[in-house]
């Protein structure tokens, strides 16, 4: 089956559920798929440089749903003054 072929390395083959099937059936974003993949793998494959991708990609996530609170606070302040315009 497609699905155990894996090419360039055997990291994932070891797992009983693959990271890839994991994250396509509970319907993850870019960044929990990639999170899946680097702390599966980081023993197998590259140590310390995938856990500081792991950091990187948190760190990345942390600054979208910043910047995501900072927009839905300014939208929800401006609903109010209309609102309150409005009245």
């Amino acid at each position: 089956m497609i699905l155990k072929k894996q090419i360039g390395g055997s990291h994932y083959k070891k797992y009983a559920i693959s990271p890839w099937t994991f994250i396509r059936e509970n319907l993850l974003n870019p960044f929990q798929a990639n999170v899946i993949r680097y702390v599966v793998r980081y023993e197998d494959k590259n140590g310390i440089e995938d856990l500081e991708k792991i950091i990187h990609y948190c760190e990345m996530e942390i600054e979208l749903l910043k910047k995501k609170n900072k927009q839905k606070a300014t939208e929800d302040w401006a609903q109010m003054v209309a609102q309150k315009q409005d009245a």
